[in-house]
Parts: structure tokens; C-alpha cells; sequence
């Protein structure tokens, strides 16, 4: 596949982008800094609650340590449609 140029530079603009943004919080170093156009309030932060998140912490924090021998290791807890019954 053969991209043309307006699209290779985008794909590399998005990953230089991606690149410099923080894992974390989403931010990136310029955001921060007055002397590159930030702002060094640019964010306050804020609580979201995700009822899915809270749903996969309870049941993580109701296994036993008997139920995490029997499981093993690199478990992790996903979310599933119910069944229409």
C-alpha cells in the first residue's frame, strides 16, 4: 500500500503526538509550558466514575486469595453483555 504524502505526514504529525503525550494523564509538556503557549493551570483535576470500573474493582477485591491460587497468574476481570433470558 502506497500512502500519499498529506497522509504520511498526518500519520507521522499523530505519532509524534501520541509519543509525546503522557500515558498517565493525557497531558502533554507544552500544555504545562508558558513559554511554549501553555499554561501552567491548564488543567484542574476532576473524579469520573466509570459504573463498569467500579463493577470489575468489586469483584477483583471479593476473590479470596484461595480463589487467586486457583486461578494462577495473568488473570484480569472483563465485563461480559447479560444474557437476555
Amino acid at each position: 500500500m502506497k500512502w500519499c504524502k498529506d497522509d504520511r505526514d498526518k500519520a507521522i504529525a499523530y505519532r509524534l503526538r501520541r509519543k509525546s503525550t503522557c500515558r498517565h494523564c493525557g497531558t502533554r509538556p507544552e500544555e504545562w509550558d508558558p513559554a511554549r503557549g501553555g499554561d501552567l493551570n491548564a488543567y484542574v483535576p476532576d473524579v469520573n466514575r466509570c459504573r463498569g470500573c467500579e463493577q470489575v474493582q468489586a469483584y477483583d477485591a471479593s476473590l479470596t486469595p484461595e480463589d487467586r491460587r486457583e486461578l494462577g497468574r495473568g488473570i484480569y476481570i472483563v465485563l461480559r453483555r447479560r444474557r437476555e433470558v
